[in-house]
């Protein structure tokens, strides 16, 4: 579970547990964590839980919001983060929770996935992503999810999203984007076709159907 723990000045205010998704916050009565101050702009920021990875971004407020003392737009949270939004500070924390039991690899690579949705095409292909280089080579994974977010929290992530019948991979968080067929993608999610080569980590991995 993570919380976050507002104060003003040193001086707690209130601690509210992060339930859903997507968390907003700003002056209006709206707001899932309202703060009734006039330099804080009435959708500021919003909290949004992608894979297994809190992000925090600023709606284009007015006087910005900044993480540990620095200005950000968009910036992953870590236990003990100082989000300041105005004169208030929100205190990051997330209680440490028993991992999944599993391979080095699947701890790693494999960070989350959503369910899918029930399709009725019994014909449907099935997306697979091999694995071709490092210690887990020859290593499948199935991609039976709506959302499998790869990488490493921290240094690199990535998702690969089901859109109907087609998969398309986009950038999360790290200086690196993802290589597909030796080149990285863009800031919009790239559309993967059979024997794409992806590399994420160092690690080269083909999409392909079966």
């Amino acid at each position: 579970m993570a919380k976050l723990f507002l104060s003003l000045e040193g001086n707690p205010v209130k601690e509210f547990r992060l339930t859903r998704h997507r968390t907003s916050i700003g002056r209006r009565s709206t707001n899932d964590i309202q703060i009734d101050n006039l330099a804080v702009s009435g959708e500021h920021a919003v909290l949004e839980l992608v894979g297994q990875i809190y992000f925090i971004e600023d709606q284009k407020s007015t006087n910005g919001t900044s993480v540990n003392g620095e200005k950000i737009q968009r910036h992953p949270l870590r236990d003990g983060d100082e989000i300041k939004i105005g004169k208030y500070s929100l205190k990051f924390w997330r209680e440490a929770g028993a991992e999944a039991n599993g391979t080095d690899f699947e701890r790693t690579m494999i960070l989350h996935a959503t369910p899918q949705a029930q399709v009725n095409d019994s014909a449907e292909q099935t997306a697979v992503v091999r694995v071709l280089t490092g210690a887990n080579a020859g290593r499948e994974l199935v991609l039976t999810k709506n959302t499998t977010t790869l990488g490493k929290a921290g240094v690199q992530v990535s998702v690969i999203n089901r859109r109907g019948l087609d998969y398309f991979l986009a950038h999360v968080e790290g200086a690196k984007r993802p290589v597909v067929n030796g080149r990285e993608i863009g800031e919009q999610p790239h559309q993967l076709i059979e024997e794409d080569l992806i590399e994420i980590l160092g690690i080269r991995m083909a999409f392909f159907y079966r």
